[in-house]
């Protein structure tokens, strides 16, 4: 069963082959490089660059699917096509926030998770 609200522990088992030393290696490299990329996705979102937010917003979806974090990629799927078609700024700002919390809670479960490997 899985504990968690938006990773999925199991989906993270499967999509790396039940491998629990790929695992522990991937943990940290998700957490590293999903915050860069969460970061430059919100420096998009302040300079109102719909090209960038795109761009930013595609660049995470593949972490999302790997943690099994379906219901948050499709969100960052939202957050792209809606860039793509040049949605009003404050529409795609308030997107921004409700995925802001939900990919900090992820981060919250990533961590989580990856203490009950150790």
């Amino acid at each position: 069963m899985n504990p968690y609200q938006i990773i999925n522990s199991e989906s993270i088992q499967e999509n790396m082959m039940n491998n629990m030393e790929i695992i522990k290696q991937m943990i940290p490299m998700f957490l590293g490089q999903g915050v860069e990329d969460f970061n430059a996705l919100e420096a998009a979102i302040e300079t109102q660059n719909h090209d960038e937010i795109k761009s930013k917003a595609h660049h995470i979806k593949p972490t999302m699917q790997y943690l099994g974090a379906t219901d948050l990629r499709l969100k960052f799927q939202k957050l792209e096509d809606d860039a793509a078609k040049n949605t009003p700024m404050q529409d795609l700002s308030l997107q921004f926030q409700a995925i802001k919390k939900d990919f900090e809670l992820a981060m919250d479960e990533l961590r989580d998770y990856q203490i009950k490997l150790s």
